[in-house]
């Protein structure tokens, strides 16, 4: 009994060293480069791995984690037409997708990871984050923590007083309409640019004093939609005053707990701790797809309620929205709502981030894909475009 015993946990000690080494190997052939390098081989490394080069906070995982149930079926074959036809596994080898995952009904439909990424590897968001913190908004509201969306940020929040972004209404930035000049080209040049930048030092970056400097005067509040990252770090910085909770800790307790996360999460945060909320939430492929789940079950998931029908609805539903951010009014070809980026049909819309970061929601058959990708083209809306139409064609394909 003792012999085999000690077999046993020889063998477990074996599998863990293998599986170390396995991970050590893959992590030579895919770099993980201290700064942003251009390639696919080290956009890989770095976009698995932000939490070994940026300082971030761990959003534990749940205390009840619950896989999604899975009811696999081969649609590699599933065609698209966009400019030129694809089906869906040419999509994934030319788009440089690293993990792809299509839920539908809340079961596990499709899954693809590629450059040897995992089911638990955590990957970032880039932009597609500022959703989550549109999620948690929701849900304080429904708390009450957040009496209106009308109210001014210095409601919740007398840290960045000084900045002009304090006097706006927090429905304004949510919809990036603060009326603030800024600018954020899709090259993340211009304003972006200075901002990013004053975050870059990990060992002395504030995030509210890079916020108070920013003091320009506001005209045509809630007028028109202007996509600025900035005004998600002052939502961020908004729900920690709200919530009297650091965001990896709300989002821990309200989020990744009823959705019954398997993994812990990350949020990267500034030197003292502060989550910067417009970049740099890192989860895994199928912890996204719960989210994606709970919207498209108008907040629900596993039976739990997470966040109102309402609050969803208002987020997310393209009808909704006031003049100036319906579809082909934000932007060509795209609405925007409240950190969403809302498609034609309402119900249907995505969480997007840089470099081809994609969580897509069909609220009508409960349908949700996951993407994430090392594309080199920062902001590509052709890429965009073959997003929405594979999206389009899952759904059918899946149809009953």
């Amino acid at each position: 009994m003792k012999k085999s015993f000690g077999l046993l946990l020889l063998l477990i000690a074996n599998l863990s060293n293998a599986h170390y080494i396995e991970h050590e190997d893959r992590d030579k052939r895919y770099p993980i480069p201290s700064s942003f390098v251009w390639g696919t081989t080290h956009q890989v490394g770095l976009f698995t791995h932000m939490q070994d080069v940026k300082p971030t906070c761990v959003i534990a995982k749940s205390s009840k984690p619950k896989p999604l149930p899975i009811a696999a079926r081969d649609l590699s074959a599933v065609k698209y037409e966009a400019i030129f036809d694809y089906t869906l596994k040419e999509h994934i080898q030319k788009n440089s997708v690293m993990g792809l995952t299509f839920v539908r009904d809340g079961k596990i439909i499709y899954e693809t990871f590629n450059f040897e990424r995992r089911a638990d590897d955590l990957f970032t968001s880039f932009s597609a984050g500022k959703s989550i913190i549109s999620i948690l908004i929701g849900i304080a509201l429904d708390e009450g923590l957040i009496k209106s969306l009308d109210d001014p940020v210095e409601k919740y929040t007398n840290r960045i007083n000084d900045s002009s972004y304090s006097k706006i209404k927090i429905s304004s930035l949510l919809r990036m309409s603060s009326g603030i000049p800024y600018t954020e080209p899709d090259t993340a040049r211009g304003d972006a640019t200075d901002f990013e930048l004053s975050l870059e030092d990990n060992s002395r970056s504030d995030i509210t004093e890079s916020l108070k400097k920013w003091q320009r005067k506001s005209s045509g509040e809630g007028k028109k939609f202007n996509y600025a990252s900035i005004e998600t770090a002052v939502l961020a910085e908004m729900l920690r005053g709200a919530t009297g909770k650091s965001i990896c800790q709300y989002t821990q307790e309200k989020l990744w707990e009823p959705l019954g996360a398997e993994f812990d999460a990350r949020w990267e945060t500034d030197s003292k701790g502060n989550e910067l909320g417009y970049i740099g939430f890192n989860a895994t492929q199928t912890d996204y797809a719960k989210i994606g789940v709970m919207l498209a079950n108008m907040g629900e998931i596993y039976g739990n309620r997470v966040l109102s029908s309402e609050y969803i609805d208002q987020a997310t539903n393209v009808e909704r929205q006031p003049e100036g951010f319906k579809f082909n009014q934000a932007e060509f070809q795209s609405g925007y709502g409240y950190q969403f980026w809302l498609r034609q049909q309402p119900g249907r819309y995505f969480m997007n981030g840089s470099y081809g970061q994609y969580v897509g929601v069909d609220r009508d058959s409960k349908s949700v894909l996951v993407i994430h990708t090392a594309d080199p083209i920062r902001v590509n809306k052709i890429r965009s475009l073959r997003t929405l139409r594979l999206f389009q064609s899952l759904i059918k394909s899946t149809n009953p």
